[in-house]
Order: structure tokens, then C-alpha cells, then sequence
């Protein structure tokens, strides 16, 4: 059995233990460090994984993965935004969207990144077993063109900024390229019924997250 922790820093961090090892999820940004950390104790973390490189989910990474003594891994088509969260345009639709785009520019512009290289580079189909948790990397390109999910068991995904529930559960606001957005959410339909763990807001099931005219 494995156990999921939501932790809210800016973004959604998250915890997965299984038995006694366990993998941390996003780092959120500065300032909930201890918090991560003080969630983190008692636990023996063997990975940090980063489901994308928006700042609000890599900020801390530095930080946790030295005190952690973890490496660090994420997918390679995001390691550019490592160095520059605006070197690919972020795009929104409707004023939800458009508002949500505004902030996270800001955020960007006005927020110091460490720049840093990850351990590890994930792909389709790495599983994570080796650090002690059934989970398996699954590809969610749209919101950024490296953002992955993991499958972890058979009933719950991480999905990342690939949805939203930041006002209600849907597809994300934001994104770099809308079709792989639409596909990639797509793709989590098909996986049917689990549970759905956002970057953004709260848990909530599986569902049809595009309409047939999208």
C-alpha cells in the first residue's frame, strides 16, 4: 500500500510513500521550505521528482535535494526552462485563463530561479521502483512540452499542471502547445477511473476532461 500527501506551498507538493521509502513530488516555491521539509521528517526520501519547470514547481529543488540528499529528476524537453521560465511563450484561452497567464508571467519575471541540471532524465514508461514506490512516469506534454504525471498503483495520477482545479477540475489554462494539451488530457481519460492529484487545487476523480468539439 502506498500513501499520497498533499502538501500546499505555493503549488502542490507531493509525498508518496510506500512502506518505508518514499519519493517527493515538486518543490513549490521559496518560503514553504520548512514546511516541505517538517513534512519530510520521519521519512526516507529517495527521489525528488519535478513534474515540470514552471517556478512554482522547481524553486525549492536546489534547496530540498541537499538537504534531502536526494537526486533530482524531470524530463529533458523542460531542462531550458530551468535557465528561463519565458524562453517558450506561455499561451491561455478565456479570462480565467488570461488571468492565471498574467500572474505566472509576473511570477517569472520577478522571481529568482536557481538555475541547476537534473540527475535524472524521465521519460514514457520509467518506473520508479528502484526508489521504493510503485509509480511510473507517464508523458503530459501541452502545459510545457516535458511535462510528466505519474501512475502510481493502479488507482492515482500526478498529473501536474496537465489539469487544473484551480476554480474547478479541468484541462489546463495554460499551456505551450494547445493540441498536445487536448491529447494529453485525452490520454488521462483513457486511463479511466482514479484518482487525479492537480499541481493546482484539490483531488478529485478521473473524468472527461475535453469536449468532442475541443
Amino acid at each position: 500500500m502506498y500513501e499520497i500527501t498533499q502538501i500546499k506551498a505555493g503549488s502542490n507538493c507531493y509525498l508518496v510513500t510506500q512502506k518505508e521509502a518514499a519519493i517527493l513530488v515538486d518543490t513549490g516555491l521559496k518560503g514553504f521550505e520548512k514546511k516541505i521539509l517538517s513534512e519530510c521528517e520521519g521519512k526516507q526520501i529517495k527521489l525528488l521528482v519535478l513534474t515540470h519547470g514552471h517556478i512554482d514547481h522547481v524553486q525549492n529543488a536546489v534547496f530540498l535535494a541537499k538537504q534531502l540528499q536526494v537526486p533530482i529528476a524531470m524530463h529533458e524537453k523542460d531542462v531550458p526552462l530551468l535557465k528561463d521560465n519565458l524562453c517558450r511563450e506561455m499561451k491561455a484561452n478565456g479570462v480565467r485563463g488570461k488571468l492565471v497567464r498574467f500572474f505566472s508571467v509576473w511570477s517569472a519575471k520577478m522571481t529568482q530561479l536557481d538555475s541547476f541540471v537534473p540527475d535524472i532524465l524521465l521519460k514514457e514508461g520509467d518506473k520508479l521502483n528502484e526508489y521504493g514506490v510503485d509509480a511510473e512516469v507517464i508523458e503530459l506534454p501541452g502545459h510545457t512540452a516535458g511535462s510528466i504525471g505519474l501512475k502510481v498503483g493502479d488507482d492515482s495520477l500526478l498529473v501536474g499542471d496537465a489539469l487544473m482545479n484551480m476554480f474547478r477540475p479541468e484541462k489546463t489554462l495554460l499551456y505551450e502547445e494547445y493540441e498536445k494539451m487536448i491529447e494529453s488530457a485525452r490520454k488521462i481519460e483513457e486511463l479511466g477511473d482514479r484518482k487525479i492529484y492537480f499541481g493546482h487545487g484539490k483531488m478529485a476523480s478521473n473524468r472527461r476532461w475535453v469536449k468532442e468539439n475541443a
